[in-house]
């Protein structure tokens, strides 16, 4: 009877063994039959979605300031046109409205989420925090590089930044 079982174990562990080679083998070979399929398709799968160089992208920039915060920004270059490969430069302008000392942080946020690949800071306001004085008024920028290829369906992107007090409020 051991015999017996022991006989059907193996029968079993040689049947899973061949199942996940199989399995292994599919998997394997799904790379090169998709490719081969695209192409019977006329599918380029490496040039799909992307368009040619020179496309342009709407870069909407939007200000936000926390609850309590006696701070204004506006954004000067609300909106901007970007080519790909190109920079984009915007400016806002961020006032203390208080007579005390306030230190901040910008903190930026894409729209759509992809666009944060698509858009890279090389300058930024937001990098470093910010120490505005009483009353004082400041334009900061940001410079913005856009990518050397852009998807067709992205005709716009918002950037936004919401301005956050570092410092505890006055008692």
């Amino acid at each position: 009877m051991a015999d017996a079982l022991q006989h059907k174990n193996q029968r079993l562990a040689i049947k899973l063994g061949l199942i996940a080679a199989l399995m292994f083998g599919f998997g394997y070979a799904l790379s090169p039959f998709y490719s081969a399929f695209c192409k019977f398709l006329g599918i380029d799968r490496a040039e799909a979605g992307y368009t040619q160089a020179g496309t342009a992208l709407r870069i909407e920039f939007d200000v936000n300031v926390a609850a309590g915060l006696p701070v204004t920004m506006r954004s000067l270059d609300g909106v901007q046109t970007g080519r790909s490969g190109g920079v984009v430069k915007a400016r806002f302008l961020l006032r203390n409205e208080s007579d005390q000392a306030v230190h901040l942080r910008a903190v930026p946020s894409f729209a759509p989420v992809r666009a944060a690949g698509l858009l890279q800071k090389l300058e930024c306001f937001c990098f470093d925090a910010m120490a505005l004085a009483a009353n004082e008024e400041r334009e900061v920028t940001v410079v913005l590089l856009v990518a050397d290829q852009l998807p067709p369906e992205m005709g716009a992107a918002t950037l936004s930044y919401t301005v956050q007090r570092l410092d505890p409020p006055a008692a």
